[in-house]
């Protein structure tokens, strides 16, 4: 390869690390902008096309012009952002300028680097092991590709480069799986957030009745559970996440929690010896909030876990990747007071509106007697009256409480939790509405609980004196079958249950071997994340605590150094012993091992260190009488070793026979010349 344009074999290399660069783009798309992702991808075609056809690409004036305008259009839309995101999207599109300036060598190892770079970034965001497949994939293309670029002799698609990185792969994977176990996996004090603040699919923070419905139609993972021992019935597995008590007539809200974060420390992961009973642990997908999931009256059992003043769970930094933790149910964890401003606080409703529901209310009340069995009264006007449970409901207008319990009588879990809280509220019951989730479904060999987005769910909880928070679902008396048997069952006459999803898996699990498919995929994905992707220092230890001895990350530390420099000694001994067979098993290198053991023998100094032109001077200097012979053999050798695309295999036997005649000629003429002066 020249160093200042690219040959033949470097535009097939660059083949190779476009197609590379495709699968690295595909991996962007869903988190990348839109305009971003069509840019990246018309500079890489751009680039490839001109780099195939041999043009000399755009002009550096006009480069330097695209690249400060493509770097103002993302300032503008990532200002303020300070983000692992917003670094490797900056990363995307410098890649994507790359690719019209590959002139020259240069130029072609900073793409080749680049890319490599931008695999392991883009590992960050997505860690499934399909796409762990798809970024392996793509860095053996980039090894192919460079094998291609660097060596003219290797033909880009006859397979011949594709075997030597597919055996180059298979030779590193025993030492990249030694060093995955063995190295210390000791986590950095401080790290950015790694996304924006924008939430990815989830719950909100406000609820608007028709809010949760939403995501009842999205069959995405919000995250698995694990029982040490047997979980909870279905009907007993309400998860809590977020407390709404704020209500200004139409939307709860929560009252001033600042979740804004700047550079925080990295948790370490839950261990991963085995749940005691009462524990469980849970496998976070990311949403972008600080806020977890777990069960009534339980604490956390785990680090990197915390609970906030009203006993949810709670991190200390986003959850942008997944994450597993770990609680354990509590009974005492729930407070047994409230207070004076507690109890004005969560009884505060707008000055007017729903005027129907609080006269309705104020009736119920006088009749009831006291709080309990005002309380019983409500919940079973949920029951007795013909309310309907729906994904479809009618919009309600300003009125929504009156209009859901006189008027429609129809709705989701939302529109019922608003009404009751509302109902308890007018009745001076402290009361306020929890989101979360309800349910779960068994994964493979009911090893574990999965948690879908359309398991979503909204109830109430009230306040009495001497018990605390109590749990109220007016859900569980009009749709019986949604507490029970899950979301599915309850839409089953109705038939809405994901009928936006045509291609969802669990729309049809009914079919017997979708569901075998789906089940065996998720537990792959399941033990991928939690043994390869959750492999962290909690779970290393607890590892290594099994075996003999006291292992800690010390002595992680020295065994691992220990086992690279072994690792790397037998690789460079592998690699003499190796070269010194190849030499020796080509018959060439034999002849040539014989013509300098005889120069050294017979005196020539430095034989093995000098070019053969060399050589062969000397030994004509030192046997004049052979040296048409001595020229015609390194003649002979000069082709084979600087001229490696000619054939010289007919040519073994002439140089043979001609290093034999030498040898032989000279010992014959120096034992003549002996005898000639001793005579």
């Amino acid at each position: 390869m020249s160093v200042s344009r690219l040959h033949s074999g470097s535009l097939r290399g660059v083949d190779f690390w476009f197609a590379a660069y495709v699968l690295i783009l595909l991996a962007q798309v869903g988190r990348l902008p839109l305009w971003l992702s069509g840019f990246a991808a018309v500079l890489g075609v751009l680039g490839w096309i001109i780099r195939r056809q041999g043009r000399r690409g755009i002009r550096g004036r006009w480069l330097a012009v695209l690249a400060l305008g493509a770097a103002a259009l993302f300032w503008v839309f990532y200002r303020g952002q300070f983000t692992v995101d917003t670094a490797a999207s900056f990363l995307v599109l410098t890649v994507a300028l790359k690719w019209l300036e590959l002139r020259r060598r240069r130029d072609l190892f900073i793409l080749f680097f680049i890319l490599c770079y931008l695999v392991v970034v883009t590992l960050l965001f997505h860690q499934s092991i399909l796409w762990a497949v798809v970024l392996l994939a793509s860095l053996f293309l980039l090894f192919t590709g460079l094998q291609v670029a660097l060596g003219a002799s290797v033909s880009g698609l006859s397979g011949q480069a594709l075997r030597r990185s597919g055996w180059l792969f298979l030779k590193m994977l025993p030492v990249v799986a030694f060093l995955f176990l063995l190295f210390p996996r000791v986590g950095p004090l401080w790290s950015v957030p790694l996304v924006s603040d924008q939430a990815t699919t989830g719950l909100s923070d406000e609820m608007t009745p028709g809010g949760i419905t939403s995501l009842v139609q999205n069959d995405e993972r919000a995250f698995r559970a694990t029982f040490g021992g047997e979980p909870p019935p279905r009907s007993q597995r309400y998860w809590r996440a977020l407390i709404l008590d704020r209500f200004d007539g139409r939307t709860w809200s929560r009252h001033e929690f600042d979740e804004r974060e700047g550079l925080t420390r990295v948790s370490e992961s839950a261990p991963s010896d085995s749940l005691e009973p009462g524990e469980y642990e849970v496998l976070l997908e990311p949403h972008g909030r600080r806020w977890g999931f777990g069960l009534k009256d339980s604490v956390p059992a785990s680090s990197n876990v915390g609970m906030d003043f009203r006993g949810l769970p709670r991190f200390e930094r986003s959850v942008d990747t997944q994450t597993r933790y770990r609680m354990k149910r509590d009974s005492e964890t729930e407070p047994r007071q409230l207070s004076r401003s507690g109890r004005r606080f969560y009884t505060q409703l707008p000055e007017d509106g729903n005027e129907e529901t609080r006269e309705w209310v104020a009736r119920e009340r006088r009749e009831a007697g006291n709080k309990e069995a005002l309380v019983r009264r409500f919940m079973n006007h949920f029951r007795e009256k013909p309310f309907h449970y729906t994904l479809q409901p009618p919009e309600l207008e300003d009125n929504p409480v009156d209009e859901l319990l006189f008027e429609t009588r129809s709705g989701f879990c939302e529109h019922y939790a608003s009404a009751l809280a509302f109902m308890l509220r007018t009745a001076e019951i402290p009361a306020r509405i929890m989101t979360g989730y309800l349910g779960g479904e068994p994964g493979l060999n009911n090893d574990y609980l999965i948690v879908r987005q359309y398991d979503a769910h909204a109830w109430v909880e009230a306040w009495f004196p001497d018990r605390g928070w109590v749990r109220l679902d007016p859900t569980a008396m009009i749709a019986p079958e949604r507490i029970e048997s899950g979301l599915e069952a309850a839409m089953s006459g109705e038939g809405s249950f994901l009928q936006d999803d045509l291609f969802s898996p669990q729309r049809y699990r009914d079919i017997g071997w979708v569901n075998w498919v789906s089940l065996r995929l998720d537990a792959v994905n399941y033990y991928w994340q939690r043994w390869v992707v959750g492999y962290e220092g909690q779970t290393q230890l607890s590892l290594f605590e099994k075996m003999p001895g006291s292992i800690g990350f010390r002595e992680l530390g020295l065994i691992t150094a220990g086992a690279v420099a072994l690792i790397i000694g037998a690789a460079v001994l592998f690699s003499v012993v190796q070269q010194h067979r190849r030499r020796f098993r080509d018959p060439w290198y034999r002849l040539y091992d014989r013509w300098c053991r005889w120069l050294e023998k017979r005196g020539v100094c430095g034989a093995r260190h000098t070019p053969v032109s060399a050589q062969v001077e000397a030994a004509v200097a030192a046997f004049p009488e052979q040296a048409e012979r001595i020229r015609a053999f390194g003649s002979v050798m000069n082709r084979v070793f600087y001229q490696p695309d000619t054939d010289p295999g007919p040519e073994l036997k002439q140089a043979r026979q001609l290093l034999a005649r030498i040898r032989r000629q000279t010992i014959h003429g120096r034992s003549r010349t002996a005898a000639s002066s001793g005579g």
